[in-house]
């Protein structure tokens, strides 16, 4: 993987040190999305497709440490890495146990940061092919299903994903043929089970549903109180 398809997240509230690391990261090729809050990048979520995070621990309002849950709870696989003036070790060990990949203790020199992000990524690029599918294009009769890219692509046109419809459709397209309960979908997108967040699933199934009419032999079908499956049945048979 080049550095120019290494998109990183920043979040950071010195924004003076947030200018030096962001020119020096964009100096070095990678795409950076920088943000002075967590509430700003939570806002944003559904919009980003980044490959890696870096965020401080000491954030107003929601600290680093409650905004790595949240990024864990929507997207698991995405690795971070905490840049934090915090050096004790009970510090260090709870950003590690809420699952970050590093710690970096400030003050920090960019050139070690930059190799700190390689070495996330190149071990990322040597997991095993089964690890990375979010790098397969997959097709579905006149449709292709590109995850990495969040794209649907068909004949007449390609069509942008946002972060949670991506995600619906992958569990979908993984478990296609076989019913995905509702709250195991509310739990792994949206991290709970509730009424506001399955009103919000749906109209991104709805939205997914007419993406995918081009391909009259697939559908998403709905088991009332219970769930979804994704039918290729009919594509499987021809």
């Amino acid at each position: 993987m080049s550095n120019t398809a290494i998109r990183i997240i920043y979040v950071e509230d010195d924004l003076n040190l947030s200018m030096v690391v962001k020119d020096f990261l964009i100096m070095k090729d990678y795409i950076v999305y920088h943000f002075d809050n967590a509430e700003d990048l939570i806002k944003n979520w559904d919009k980003l497709d980044a490959d890696i995070c870096l965020l401080d621990i000491m954030l107003p309002k929601m600290d680093g440490y409650q905004l790595a849950k949240f990024i864990k709870n929507h997207d698991n696989n995405i690795p971070i890495v905490f840049l934090s003036a915090k050096n004790q070790i009970n510090d260090k060990i709870q950003g590690l146990k809420i699952g970050a990949d590093d710690y970096i203790t400030k003050p920090f020199s960019t050139l070690e940061l930059d190799l700190r992000i390689k070495a996330i990524i190149k071990r990322i690029d040597k997991q095993p092919l089964e690890n990375r599918k979010k790098n397969q294009k997959i097709k579905l009769g006149n449709i292709i299903y590109d995850e990495k890219d969040f794209l649907i692509i068909t004949h007449s046109k390609k069509v942008k994903l946002t972060k949670k419809e991506n995600q619906l459709l992958k569990i979908l397209i993984t478990n296609k043929n076989n019913i995905v309960t509702r709250n195991e979908l509310l739990e792994k997108i949206w991290g709970e089970v509730n009424h506001l967040n399955s009103r919000s699933m749906d109209v991104y199934l709805s939205k997914i549903r007419k993406l995918l009419v081009e391909e009259p032999n697939i559908a998403i079908i709905n088991y009332h109180s219970t769930g979804f499956k994704l039918d290729t049945s009919k594509l499987d048979n021809n």
